[in-house]
């Protein structure tokens, strides 16, 4: 027998919000996320500051790890009510492919290859 998913209100969220209770609201689920605020790699605070609204755009900013996202279902009360604002999640990487592509890519590369290059001419000039 299946458990019936709790729906959760942002108002109902918006009362969890503090370091002694916390709940997240990321990709329309809701985390109570209290206990783990210790353990935050980035330390409590950031987490209390997303908390008690939808923190989507928050969460994925920061670049989380598939563990850190696959932790999430262990602090998991809910669905927030209104669903997910965030669908398709861009991260920076994401978000820096759209504006142009591998551009920064292309720089890593060619700019190592260019001072090679200009110092292989500085050479050859003096000599």
């Amino acid at each position: 027998m299946t458990q019936e998913k709790k729906t959760i209100s942002l108002a109902e969220a918006s009362k969890h919000k503090s370091e002694k209770d916390c709940w997240l609201i990321i990709h329309g689920k809701v985390y109570d996320v209290t206990t783990f605020l210790d353990e935050h790699p980035g330390g409590y605070d950031i987490v209390v500051a997303a908390s008690g609204k939808d923190g989507t755009e928050d969460y994925e900013e920061i670049g989380h790890s598939t563990t850190a996202t696959e932790m999430l279902a262990d602090y998991y009360i809910g669905e927030y009510e209104g669903g997910d604002a965030h669908p398709v999640a861009e991260t920076k990487a994401a978000k820096s492919e759209k504006k142009g592509g591998s551009g920064g890519i292309v720089k890593a590369l060619l700019l190592p290859l260019l001072i090679v290059l200009i110092a292989m001419v500085v050479v050859m000039m003096k000599n």
